[in-house]
C-alpha cells in the first residue's frame, strides 16, 4: 500500500480548497476579501505554495460550509498533522521554494527530467555539486557551502530508499552538452577530472533498475524545448504527473495546471525518442569519458 506522504498530502488539501472554492461559486480575491487575506495568500494555498494553519483552514471551511464530515477529513491533510521531515531541519536556511521542492520530490513516486546544461541535482557528484555552488557572481561563505552540499546529499536518498515505497523511479535525458562541458567554476580546479568523476558515476547508478539515463547527441537537431532544464513529478498517490519545477540559482517555479504538466510531460516523452537508448548512451559517456 501506497504511503500517503506529506507532500502529497499538502497538494491534495490544495485540491480540494480549490474545488470547494469553484463550487460556491468564488474567486480567489472573492475569498481574501471575505477573509481579510491578500488574493496571493490564497493563490498560494490553493497552489501548494504555502502551507495552511489550523485557524485558517477553519475559516476557510467555514466560508465554504463544508460538512463535519469532509472538514475532519480537510483537517488531517493539513501540514500541522504531517509528520517531519529531515529537510525541517534546515528550515530557517532553505527558501520557501526550495524546501517546497524537496518536499515535492520526496513525495513524488517518479521524476523525469531535462538536463539542458548541467545534469539533475539527484545525479551530481558531491564535487560538481561544490562546483555549481562556486560558479556564481558572488563566492558563498565555507559554511554555506558545506550546509548546500549537505542539503544536496539529502536530497538524493531518494532513489535509494529502503523504507516505506521504496527508492524513486528517476528518468534523465541528458543534453550532449552536459557531458563535454568543463565541470569547474572559474577558477576552481580542474574542470576535465571533474567531469571525469561525474561521468564515471553517470555510469554507476544508470545500472540501478530504478534510473533511467539517455543522452540527447548533437546531431538530433533542435530539443522541442528551448527554454532550457525542467522536471516532472508524478505522484504516488495517482501514478500520473501532476507538477513540474523549473530551477535556476535564485528561485524554483511551479508548474501544476494540468494542461501545462501535459504538455511538458509530452516534451519529455518526445525527448526520451530523440535521445539514444540507455546502452547507447552508456556508450557514448564511456567514449567521451575516456578522452578526458
Amino acid at each position: 500500500m501506497a504511503v500517503d506522504s506529506p507532500s502529497v498530502r499538502e497538494r491534495q488539501l490544495a485540491r480540494e480548497l480549490r474545488q470547494l472554492r469553484s463550487a460556491q461559486p468564488l474567486h480567489g480575491k472573492d475569498v481574501a476579501a471575505h477573509l481579510g487575506w491578500s488574493a496571493s495568500k490564497v493563490s498560494r494555498i490553493e497552489t501548494g505554495r504555502i502551507g495552511i494553519s489550523p485557524e485558517d483552514l477553519d475559516l476557510l471551511l467555514a466560508l465554504y460550509d463544508v460538512p463535519d464530515d469532509q472538514a475532519t477529513y480537510l483537517r488531517r491533510l493539513a501540514p500541522s498533522a504531517r509528520p517531519r521531515g529531515w529537510w525541517d531541519a534546515y528550515a530557517d536556511t532553505l527558501s520557501s521554494g526550495y524546501a517546497n521542492l524537496i518536499r515535492l520530490e520526496a513525495g513524488s513516486g517518479a521524476l523525469r527530467c531535462y538536463g539542458a546544461l548541467v545534469p539533475h541535482a539527484l545525479l551530481q557528484t558531491p564535487e560538481y555539486v561544490r562546483q555549481v555552488i562556486l560558479s556564481t557572481w558572488e563566492r558563498p561563505s565555507q559554511a554555506e557551502i558545506d550546509r548546500r552540499m549537505q542539503v544536496c546529499r539529502r536530497r538524493q536518498d531518494v532513489l535509494e530508499a529502503t523504507t516505506g515505497d521504496g527508492p524513486m523511479q528517476f528518468s534523465a535525458v541528458l543534453d550532449e552538452s552536459v557531458l563535454r562541458r568543463g565541470a569547474a567554476a572559474p577558477g576552481q580546479g580542474d574542470g576535465a577530472t571533474i567531469l571525469r568523476a561525474q561521468l564515471d558515476w553517470f555510469a554507476t547508478v544508470a545500472v540501478r533498475p530504478n534510473v533511467t539515463i539517455q543522452v540527447l547527441p548533437f546531431d538530433a537537431g533542435l530539443p522541442p524545448v528551448t527554454a532550457g532544464s525542467f522536471s516532472v513529478l508524478e505522484s504516488r498517490a495517482t501514478g500520473a504527473p501532476d507538477v513540474v519545477y523549473l530551477e535556476n540559482k535564485t528561485r524554483v517555479f511551479f508548474i501544476d495546471a494540468e494542461a501545462e504538466v501535459h504538455r511538458y510531460t509530452q516534451a519529455f516523452e518526445l525527448l526520451s525518442s530523440m535521445a539514444l537508448d540507455p546502452e547507447q548512451s552508456l556508450e557514448l559517456i564511456g567514449d567521451i569519458a575516456a578522452t578526458l
